[in-house]
């Protein structure tokens, strides 16, 4: 009696692992295509990301070509560049408004101030030599195309086009890569203020 009860409980339990092995198997499987899914699923993100944020910087370093453009005016058409320049000011201040609601919307609040104070920034700097050039008279040489007064008063930007491309990185890298981002824009700002000094 004894005998038959213990082989007839080896038998279950072989039984037991033909359908415990099959569902292991399923359920590995099903997590690997979750896993890959997800995987992909943040590479797309961070893709659309970098998009989004690089077109954002396209408007800004747009905005600030307009600081040279204005002493570039066809001297012989006033009218008619008066017309060109402020059509295509009109876009660029689109995109750029464009750019802070979209950026604005996105889960990186970082990244979004980091771009608004860009924006401001911008719009303050290079929109008052903007401003200035306009009422300048346009330059009528190619000894004058080159204003290395302008591209030094445009460096003010830098450290607020540092903080958003720092941040830009922070918010489009994998989570296991960001402390490495870290530790790099810590160690820039550390060298930044040792300069300063």
């Amino acid at each position: 009696m004894l005998t038959v009860t213990a082989t007839g409980a080896t038998a279950g339990s072989g039984g037991d692992w033909k359908v415990i092995v099959p569902l292991v198997a399923a359920a590995v499987a099903f997590a690997g295509v979750m896993l890959t899914l997800w995987v992909h699923g943040q590479r797309a993100r961070r893709g659309r990301l970098r998009e989004l944020y690089a077109g954002g910087w396209a408007a800004v370093q747009a905005y600030k070509e307009f600081a040279f453009a204005m002493r570039r005016r066809n001297v012989e058409d006033r009218a008619g560049e008066r017309v060109r320049i402020s059509e295509a000011m009109r876009e660029v201040q689109k995109d750029l408004s464009f750019y802070e609601a979209l950026i604005g919307r996105e889960r990186s609040d970082r990244v979004a101030c980091e771009y608004r104070i860009l924006v401001a920034k911008t719009r303050e700097i290079a929109g008052e030599i903007i401003k200035r050039s306009w009422n300048e008279e346009p330059i009528d040489s190619d000894k004058e195309m080159h204003s290395p007064q302008i591209a030094g008063e445009l460096q003010a930007l830098k450290v607020f086009e540092d903080g958003y491309l720092t941040a830009t990185i922070r918010a489009t890298e994998p989570n296991c890569c960001r402390w490495a981002v870290s530790r790099r824009a810590g160690a820039a700002e550390h060298d930044a203020k040792g300069t300063a000094r």
